[in-house]
């Protein structure tokens, strides 16, 4: 009796760890393609990253450029300059020669 117990024991632990085993692999296919779209997406946020690095370094420069526009606009040589362009402004002290044509 001990004997076809042990036998009958047998089959249903070998389903239990096939069940189990089943289970572990399911797992693992899971987790195996979650991970793989984990890293697409950790590639595509890389490549925004790197854009958005290179778009912060083109307007830091032109705000570097904005500045020294803006320190140049408030000097007397600008004003003379557009003056001149605008208005058709001389100093006193010029003499302003036009071709004849």
């Amino acid at each position: 009796m001990r004997k076809s117990a042990k036998r009958e024991e047998r089959p249903a632990s070998r389903i239990a760890m096939i069940g189990i085993l089943a289970v572990v692999a399911s797992l693992a296919l899971i987790v195996s393609y979650r991970s793989s779209g984990l890293r697409e997406k950790c590639r595509d946020y890389q490549q925004l990253e790197e854009s958005l690095d290179a778009e912060l370094k083109e307007e830091e420069l032109r705000a570097a450029e904005l500045s020294k526009k803006k320190d140049y606009v408030k000097t007397r040589e600008y004003i003379i300059e557009k003056a001149r362009e605008i208005f058709g402004l001389k100093m006193p002290d010029e003499i302003i020669v036009k071709p004849e044509n």
